[in-house]
């Protein structure tokens, strides 16, 4: 008797998916063969589709609709900030749509930042998720499922080849 039949908490998911946006727009997808591995229950995927794919079996396919608040959150119109050009080294490229790791001076905290404009006297950031206040399309297919290793289950995620930690 084999177990893992179903979607479940500490079972790893290999899903073929492709997720489109309201505008029909196709903005990511696995590869064909290369199915994205999570660990179920773990928070590894946003929560909307996580708990749509629970009880699923593998070859199972499903559509699945994820409202901003089940995904990357709304927009949070504060989460836009301009800098001084000279805040960054002349080094740096900056590029409108480019992710920018950003380190809050006080907390130590990192942030990830989204270059929206670049002028020469300022830098407008934007760090809200750039799928933040989207309704996500999924089209799902369970490709397959599997025990987790004892140290993925301690460490709460999925552990690829050449993984070291």
């Amino acid at each position: 008797m084999t177990e893992n039949k179903v979607v479940a908490e500490n079972i790893v998911v290999s899903l073929d998916y492709e997720l489109k946006l309201d505008n029909n727009e196709v903005i990511d997808y696995s590869e064909e063969g290369d199915p994205l591995e999570y660990l179920h229950g773990y928070n590894n995927i946003i929560p909307g589709l996580e708990e749509q794919l629970a009880g699923m079996t593998v070859g199972d396919e499903k559509i699945v609709t994820v409202l901003p608040e089940q995904g990357y959150g709304k927009r949070d119109p504060d989460g836009v900030a301009e800098y001084p050009r000279d805040t960054f080294p002349e080094s740096l490229k900056l590029e409108i749509g480019e992710p920018i790791a950003m380190r809050d001076s006080e907390s130590g905290e990192t942030f990830q930042a989204y270059i929206t404009e670049v002028n020469p006297e300022n830098v407008t950031l934007d760090f809200n998720h750039p799928l933040a206040g989207e309704i996500l399309h999924f089209k799902v297919k369970i490709a397959g499922l599997r025990k987790p290793t004892n140290e993925e289950l301690s460490h709460g995620h999925v552990h690829h080849a050449g993984h070291e930690h």
